[in-house]
């Protein structure tokens, strides 16, 4: 058994018997305080098990460790699990309000840790880990096998006050539809406002089934309850049969910074601004990519994209307002039919956004930007749209609106800056305005084969526009 710092005497059931015959060394002698202005926060004090050594799991994956990890659960815990399949039978409903404790992987890769579980029933709609109080939970370092069949799934539901964090973990096997799953893989929740909980390196990315909205399972579901911040980083989310990510209903804030978003039905990215006092939501440096032709690997034949949208922002009838989309690449090389790359629909009442330093791509004839009407009942101002250095280019040839960049009713206050737009072939406008006011173009290249702006009901600001401009991103 390893020890940091001290050893704590466990409430739980079932750990007792696991201390029984050790031999429990004299405390250690504290380190000192480094002489600096503000001193670091210490590590909290954790008794740390070994799932087999200690606690005496199957690592073969032959018999269930649901008991012992059950046991184990409680305050100041850890279980570190040596490379092995430990299989897992029943839910885990932990509501006791712990804090921190970790379920960490020993191995040099996430995968050399499997957690599995029973086919079909009860591998049907599996909650491996149900945590709804608590804080300060991590999740390391290993990964849950769903295996290849149409049946077995498990997901995860993790809501902290603070402190919680996914990290170094993977999805493996094929997901299947919502008769057989839920409706995501992972729920993750922050449940104070002045909460963090992280995601890091999470990977979802073996496949999934592709029927269609509203039959398909997404990856990541920020809800209701979530009304601290979550952050999410360096996350490979692929070929799921719904949204990669959603947080439309919560409270609190959702922050993404990096990662990859490929050929997720339905949309790649779901999000909103949030209704944090102090905060508001945002995507950073992530890639987007569709291209429904060229599935990955893990692809079935007869599985296809149904209706792959790049980024919805969406709020759910909430109303809230001024999401940022920063430094970030969408890419459409082939695409049926979808609502757009970049959408704002008037059913999710969402208000204002702004993109800058973002490179759209676009191939197909999916609808590049549509910032649709504003339910001005519901939404809070501001209610425009902003594009601040952004690039649009690509070989597309028609758009269901006729132009890139569409700004529908009430989208009062729309600024184009700084951008450029070269769509050459076919017939392709650039930007249209539909009884939106105050709306604005400056500083910005139009170089497309149709109208480069049109305008109904109202009147459009030209400032410093130009027409000549090739602007094409990247290997085109």
């Amino acid at each position: 058994m390893k020890r940091r710092t001290y050893l704590k005497t466990l409430g739980a059931v079932g750990v007792g018997a696991a201390l029984a015959g050790c031999n429990m060394p004299d405390e250690e002698t504290p380190t000192e305080t480094p002489t600096t202005e503000e001193a670091p926060t210490p590590e909290p004090d954790l008794t740390v098990f070994h799932a087999v050594e200690d606690l005496g799991m199957d690592p073969t994956g032959q018999e269930p460790v649901d008991d012992i990890l059950d046991g184990a659960y409680g305050d100041d815990t850890a279980v570190e699990f040596p490379p092995g399949d430990y299989l897992i039978t029943r839910e885990h409903d932990w509501d006791r309000g712990v804090s921190n404790f970790q379920l960490v992987g020993l191995g040099d890769s996430h995968k050399d840790v499997q957690f599995v579980f029973p086919p079909a029933d009860p591998g049907e709609r599996f909650r491996m880990l149900r945590i709804t109080s608590g804080d300060h939970h991590v999740l390391k370092n290993f990964s849950i096998q769903q295996t290849d069949d149409d049946t077995t799934s498990a997901d995860i539901w993790l809501a902290n006050d603070d402190g919680a964090l996914i990290e170094d973990v993977e999805w493996l096997g094929r997901t299947p539809t919502d008769s057989h799953a839920r409706d995501q893989l992972l729920l993750f929740d922050c449940t104070s406002v002045e909460g963090v909980n992280v995601i890091r390196r999470v990977y979802m990315r073996e496949g999934a089934a592709l029927p269609g909205y509203p039959n398909g399972v997404a990856g990541i579901r920020i809800t209701e309850r979530s009304v601290g911040e979550i952050r999410m980083i360096d996350c490979h989310i692929e070929q799921r049969g719904s949204s990669s990510f959603r947080a439309t209903h919560t409270r609190g804030v959702l922050r993404v910074e990096g990662g990859l978003f490929k050929n997720n039905d339905n949309t790649n990215m779901r999000i909103s601004a949030g209704d944090h006092p102090t905060k508001t939501s945002w995507i950073k440096g992530a890639t987007v990519i569709v291209d429904a032709d060229n599935l990955n690997e893990h692809a079935r034949e007869g599985d296809r994209l149904d209706s792959p949208e790049g980024l919805r922002i969406d709020s759910t009838g909430h109303g809230y307002t001024g999401v940022l989309i920063e430094d970030c690449d969408f890419i459409f090389r082939s695409s049926p039919s979808s609502p757009g790359i970049i959408t704002a629909p008037t059913y999710g009442s969402h208000g204002g956004f702004t993109m800058r330093n973002c490179r759209i791509v676009n191939d197909t004839g999916v609808q590049t930007i549509y910032a649709g009407p504003v339910d001005t009942d519901i939404a809070r101002e501001p209610w425009g749209m902003v594009l601040d250095n952004v690039t649009i280019s690509g070989a597309c040839e028609s758009q269901p609106y006729g132009s890139a960049v569409v700004v529908d009713e009430n989208r009062n206050g729309s600024r184009i800056v700084d951008s450029c737009i070269y769509l050459p072939n076919g017939r392709v406008g650039g930007v249209l305005v539909n009884r939106a006011s105050n709306c604005a173009v400056e500083s910005t290249s139009i170089n497309v084969s149709g109208p480069p702006t049109r305008t109904r009901g109202v009147e459009l600001l030209l400032d410093n526009v130009t027409y000549t401009a090739t602007c094409a991103f990247r290997d085109e």
